[in-house]
């Protein structure tokens, strides 16, 4: 502790102390006066007895009781504050986690709310010759102003408050910090730390006073509850790291995976999948509720076992109706229910724990229907035109390349396919509508998918036979004259694999989602085996007709809804889960795009196109969902994190005990008094 008014109460201290203890050394001065007797006197007589002005200082309780009081009046002037590690930095970046752990309850408020509370005890430990009414009672010169960067971070960063010394503005910007379900990610703050912090550095809001940010190196202080996956990742260039941990709550149970999809031989039978993990100290029982348009409609008893290691990877298991998979902690629910409507699919988990997010998910089923179907070929090899007419699908077109590219207005709408599934055999146009792809014998130019060298006469050498499009597919005895070596991004999904990498993957781009598959048909073997109308029959159902959504999976917080918009409108009305709504503009393709999900959740476009109104948005994170504090210390790629502890008072300054110490010993002082007066 530190005071910061000390030669304030000094100087006070040196006139009020000895004028108090000159009170008790002086004597009463008697006024003369002639009695017929000193027999009821006695004590008036023995004071008599000195004549001199001063007396010897007696113990007396009154006394020090009031010098009690007069030194919790002196150290309340003399402003005493709680000091702190970072009290006296010229310059300090607070890096505030919200991201979708943070919302976990740790008794009545969120870790957000005490790491909000955190940052602001933070700042109140700076700066404190410059605001408010306490500057009056300071004679001294200011201290050094600390700058101070406030970012808040979930997987996205932004600024929250720009460098500056006010604290009052600081508070009020710290307090506006809105809760997030999104997933963690903390190099993006850091990379904009640094770029404030790099010489030359304008913000343009820049600092108040003093340096500006690019000078002189600076401390991050991270206040989170140190679930972030990618720090080990990070490396600082100039600055030093430190973490203030907040949260201790560990028992949560989570919906980590849905999936809903319509059978595609009766349209009208929606199979659902859920998958349920338990990341808490305890074993549990609890009932997973299925609603549809928010009518309750099925309920499964579910029993979950205490994890043994971290939280898993693995997405919802395929079962059969009323079929649950079990790995302990976690279990993966398959159920199948009748619905001959679109619907808004809700799973529901009926247990209170410390992180509520992950306690429902959601998704938007689709109107049942039979599939259309385009494809796209030059028709020299009727392979997959053979196949497409065994299969049940409600329309089947084929046209050539040069036809496709030449008219399409009348196979798009607004940007969007009018097709559920466009079949490409062996071409890719430059430019795509949103919807869903099959790519045969030819690589899509999406981004960060780079084709590489023809690899020749090879078989294929591994293949993931629990995903949907290959289930049942046997590849053994597929052998591929010539196939194209790609290289994918990290969000691409591998299917088949070849010598050279990749054969068969599926990536989902701008609203685009594909199955790409690096050979042609004719070039292979496969043509000739059953296994190739078993895989079309999986495509064609797994692109457009199984999944949720009118073929769009329901996204993670954070994403971005692609709102098509009915001809004439320039604007749809976007309303939150949280009730609150938004008016987006639409762009030169008439789709608007929606960027503000940072809640679960179903969104909801007002008179929006029907099958594009409604949007679903699931936290089914497990990471997220496993709040257990990490165990250690932390680290970076450049070392360990250093930790500071929290501050506990609400304010540094502690003047107010002081003064409150001051009003109680004078109440007590005067209780003494009158008891002495009465006896």
């Amino acid at each position: 502790m530190s005071f910061l008014n000390l030669w304030v109460a000094a100087a006070v201290a040196a006139v009020v102390v000895p004028a108090l203890l000159l009170l008790y050394f002086l004597k009463l001065r008697r006024r003369e006066q002639l009695v017929p007797s000193t027999l009821l006197w006695k004590r008036a007589v023995e004071d008599l007895r000195v004549n001199a002005s001063f007396q010897r200082l007696r113990r007396s309780l009154l006394l020090l009781l009031q010098l009690l009081v007069v030194v919790a009046a002196l150290l309340a002037l003399a402003r005493p504050i709680v000091e702190t590690s970072i009290a006296d930095e010229a310059r300090l970046v607070l890096l505030i986690d919200r991201s979708g752990s943070m919302n976990a309850r740790e008794g009545d408020v969120t870790r957000l709310d005490l790491a909000k509370e955190q940052a602001i005890r933070f700042v109140k430990s700076l700066n404190r010759h410059t605001e408010g009414w306490r500057s009056y009672f300071s004679f001294t010169r200011a201290h050094a102003k600390a700058q101070v960067l406030v970012i808040a971070f979930s997987d996205r960063a932004g600024v929250v408050a720009p460098f500056t010394t006010s604290t009052r503005e600081l508070i009020e910007a710290i307090q506006r910090i809105a809760p997030t379900d999104e997933a963690t990610g903390v190099r993006e703050a850091i990379d904009l730390a640094e770029a404030y912090l790099s010489p030359g550095a304008a913000g343009g809001d820049g600092p108040a006073d003093g340096a500006g940010p690019g000078e002189g190196p600076a401390r991050l202080v991270l206040i989170s509850d140190g679930r972030i996956p990618d720090l080990d990742r990070i490396a600082l260039r100039a600055s030093k790291l430190e973490l203030v941990r907040v949260g201790e709550a560990q028992d949560n149970v989570g919906i980590t995976g849905l999936r809903a999809r319509r059978q595609f031989e009766r349209p009208e039978q929606l199979d659902v999948f859920v998958s349920v993990e338990n990341f808490g100290p305890q074993p549990v029982t609890a009932d997973l509720s299925i609603y549809v348009d928010g009518v309750l409609t099925r309920v499964e008893p579910v029993s979950l076992a205490v994890a043994a290691g971290g939280p898993t990877a693995s997405g919802p298991a395929v079962a059969s109706e009323q079929q649950v998979v079990s790995s302990g902690h976690s279990r993966s629910l398959g159920a199948s229910l009748v619905l001959n409507r679109a619907a808004v699919l809700e799973v529901r988990l009926s247990r209170a724990d410390a992180l509520d997010a992950d306690n429902a998910a959601y998704a938007v089923v689709p109107a049942p229907k039979r599939q259309r179907v385009l494809v796209v070929s030059d028709g020299k090899y009727p392979f997959v035109d053979s196949v497409m007419r065994g299969l049940p699908l409600q329309e089947y077109a084929a046209v050539t390349p040069a036809r496709y590219d030449a008219d399409r207005r009348q196979y798009e709408t607004n940007g969007r396919s009018n097709y559920d599934v466009v079949v490409l055999d062996k071409c890719a146009p430059p430019r795509l509508p949103t919807g869903a792809f099959l790519f045969l014998g030819a690589v899509p130019s999406w981004p960060n998918v780079a084709v590489g060298s023809v690899v020749k006469e090879h078989r294929l050498i591994w293949w993931d036979q629990t995903h949907p499009v290959l289930r049942h597919v046997a590849l053994d005895h597929v052998f591929v004259a010539e196939s194209r070596a790609v290289k994918l991004p990290p969000a691409a999904e591998t299917l088949i694999e070849g010598p050279e990498g990749p054969v068969l993957f599926r990536y989902a781009e701008g609203g685009r989602h594909g199955l790409v598959l690096t050979f042609a048909i004719e070039d292979s073997t496969w043509w000739s085996k059953l296994s190739f109308g078993v895989f079309m029959y999986n495509a064609i159902r797994y692109l457009g007709g199984g999944e949720t959504e009118a073929g769009e999976a329901p996204l993670r917080p954070g994403g971005t809804l692609r709102i098509p918009v009915g001809a004439g409108d320039r604007t749809v009305r976007v309303l939150r889960p949280d009730g609150g709504e938004a008016t987006v503009a639409a762009d030169a393709s008439g789709v608007a795009h929606y960027g503000g999900t940072e809640r679960a959740g179903v969104y909801r476009v007002a008179d929006g196109l029907p099958g594009h109104d409604r949007f679903a948005v699931n936290v089914a994170d497990p990471y997220e969902s496993d709040i257990a504090p990490p165990r250690g210390p932390l680290k970076t790629a450049a070392g360990t994190v250093g930790e500071l502890a929290g501050i506990r008072t609400a304010t540094p300054e502690v003047w107010q005990w002081f003064a409150g110490a001051a009003v109680v010993l004078v109440l007590l002082e005067w209780w003494v008094y009158n008891r002495r007066v009465a006896l």
